[in-house]
């Protein structure tokens, strides 16, 4: 029930924002599928509807659901002229939902638009890959730790170590993380994965090594000990494509963005948005991560 409202609620904003226009277009009777009190509902709004419930696709329907989604659409109409008529598109919650929906609309077919007559070349995915490529960390390592809170504590176990103490067991008894049970073992990870800190000092060691100097970060006191290391390879082309193309396209959008507004006379009154402001340190509040 609540989805086939949502779907009602969709094509409501359809038909109010066709009311809106101020003006009917000449209608092609030929592509008339139904009238409702004389509105007519056309194959264009069919096939509009079908593509909002499939995600922008257009399948094939066969006669019969092609007589439900009509008749959906009929039923629809029904409830957005009768909204017409108790004056529900006046209300100003309602009429800003409906602008809201008719600018969104209208600013995401902008976006299509603009990207299908401004593609993304092969060439700018291949210098895009070229350009992550190059900042992509090449190596991997494998290594332990032992964290504790203090440096003394930290120097303390590195002296126990330089005299022959086994890391897995120091780390057991010491380490106040949660691979102690694990003797301190942090798998394979790449320096990105790892604070600055902490990665800079695994990067400075030799396989079987451990930092002789307690490595300080924002969890504490650290030392490590480096397993192993490997190299990795880049990812091909092909298996990040569909990022790239996201990501480009994602700068042409802001670039033509940023200059259309630009070009246009924006004026913000900071004082009237008083319903954000008042919502927004609630909302602020719930995301923030506890110390």
């Amino acid at each position: 029930m609540r989805i086939a409202l949502r779907y009602i609620l969709f094509m409501l904003a359809v038909a109010a924002l066709a009311a809106c226009s101020g003006k009917q277009n000449a209608v092609n009777t030929s592509s008339v599928l139904a009238t409702v009190n004389g509105v007519p509902i056309t194959n264009d709004m069919f096939r509009a509807y079908v593509r909002s419930l499939a995600g922008g696709q257009e399948p094939q329907l066969d006669a019969q659901k092609r007589k439900l989604v009509l008749d959906r659409l009929v039923d629809m109409e029904v409830l957005a002229q009768q909204a017409k008529k108790t004056g529900l598109g006046k209300d100003p919650k309602v009429a800003a939902d409906l602008k809201i929906q008719r600018t969104g609309l209208l600013a995401n077919q902008l976006v299509r638009q603009y990207l299908t007559r401004h593609p993304i070349t092969e060439d700018q995915i291949k210098a895009e890959y070229q350009a992550r490529i190059k900042t992509m960390p090449s190596m991997e390592y494998r290594a332990r730790h032992i964290l504790v809170a203090s440096e003394q504590q930290a120097k303390d176990i590195i002296n126990q170590l330089n005299h022959g103490a086994n890391f897995a067991m120091l780390a057991k008894k010491y380490s106040i993380d949660g691979s102690k049970n694990q003797g301190g073992e942090l798998g394979w990870f790449s320096p990105d994965q790892m604070v600055p800190a902490f990665s800079q000092a695994v990067e400075q060691l030799k396989k079987g090594q451990y930092t002789k100097q307690p490595v300080h970060t924002q969890f504490g006191w650290h030392i490590i000990q480096l397993e192993d290391e490997r190299a990795t390879p880049p990812p091909s082309l092909d298996s990040v494509r569909s990022q790239l193309m996201n990501s480009l396209e994602g700068k042409e959008v802001e670039t033509y963005v940023n200059q259309l507004r630009h070009d246009a006379k924006v004026s913000i009154n900071t004082s009237g948005a008083t319903t954000a402001q008042t919502a927004a340190p609630a909302a602020a509040t719930q995301a923030a991560p506890k110390p």
